[in-house]
């Protein structure tokens, strides 16, 4: 059967960011894989898993030895311009990659070889080949003032701090807390407030009038934020995202969110009390190419002091928000 190219490429590509075990879905890849190291296998792929949070395809060896290969996201992957074909089972294929923490038979894929010589890289240099695939296909940043706020706009930048005032309660709890055992978005659960503020794919903000939409292409979650006492229900309920009411100083949007009933604060193992508080600011850089966020974070059972984190996204025309569809 003749290869198709841009099918190996997305298959390929598809075993960079998940854990090698399909039993467990998740975005952090530190505690699975040794990404200071680099090992080779080469085999032919026998089985593919195309989906989010993350792509795992099964490669069998020389030596009969079956592999779990892990990569990132079908989100991701899209905006690469690969899809599910870009592979078939029965291509023999050159990887390499951080081999597993918990598996000898395990790889964070950085590189891979087709049979026409042509090299997969994510987000790494070559390793084999003069010719390379690899090419992020989003368009350029582009400024614009008349838009406003009511776009779609993509990530650029992390969201969390490098250190917390915590409080006993926290440390105590964070200690005790297990990556693989605890790990807050296996099998799929979502993200809730403030820790989906952090999601690393596009999202885009609806005008509803009394209300404004912030539709998240991670977990297909959207969240709405009340314009108006009229619009804002009257007994508000707790959920994974909170409450939230929003107003505009000038054109920054503030938001602030209680009632959020979600147990972590980040994916290190620090807790949150259903007393957070969240108040976030949006607002516009000068040329209308980048979103600014800051959000400070109140839980006295968890930090002595507010938490304040910021992140950024860009305006990508032409970006859109996709299903994200976790399986």
């Amino acid at each position: 059967m003749r290869l198709n190219l841009r099918a190996l490429v997305f298959f390929v590509l598809g075993p960079l960011v998940l854990t090698y075990s399909a039993a467990f879905s998740h975005h952090s890849s530190a505690p699975f894989y040794d990404r200071g190291r680099v090992i080779e296998v080469e085999g032919v792929i026998t089985e593919v898993l195309w989906r989010n949070p993350h792509i795992l395809f099964k490669l069998e060896d020389d030596n009969s030895q079956e592999w779990d290969v892990e990569t990132t996201s079908v989100s991701v992957l899209r905006r690469w311009g690969l899809d599910e074909n870009v592979i078939s089972v029965g291509t023999r294929v050159r990887v390499a990659g951080g081999p597993g923490r918990l598996s000898d038979y395990a790889m964070w894929v950085t590189n891979i070889l087709l049979p026409n010589g042509e090299e997969i890289l994510f987000a790494s240099r070559p390793r084999w080949s003069e010719t390379t695939i690899g090419e992020d296909l989003r368009s350029e940043i582009t400024g614009n003032t008349e838009l406003g706020l009511f776009r779609v706009w993509t990530s650029a930048s992390r969201l969390w701090n490098e250190d917390y005032p915590l409080t006993e309660f926290a440390r105590t709890s964070r200690a005790a807390w297990h990556p693989i055992e605890n790990e807050p978005t296996a099998n799929c659960a979502p993200k809730g407030m403030a820790f989906i503020m952090e999601n690393p794919y596009p999202m885009e903000f609806v005008d509803e009038g009394e209300e404004i939409l912030l539709r998240i292409e991670e977990y297909d979650l959207v969240r709405t934020i009340y314009m108006s006492s009229e619009s804002a229900p009257q007994e508000p309920t707790t959920s994974l995202l909170g409450h939230s009411i929003g107003h505009w100083e000038d054109d920054t949007l503030v938001v602030e969110t209680t009632r959020i009933d979600y147990p972590y604060f980040d994916k290190t193992g620090i807790p949150q009390t259903g007393s957070v508080r969240n108040i976030e600011r949006f607002s516009l850089s000068e040329d209308g190419s980048q979103l600014n966020y800051s959000v400070t974070v109140i839980d006295p059972e968890i930090f002595t002091a507010p938490v304040v984190m910021g992140k950024t996204w860009v305006w990508r025309p032409g970006e859109t928000v996709e299903p994200y569809d976790c399986q």
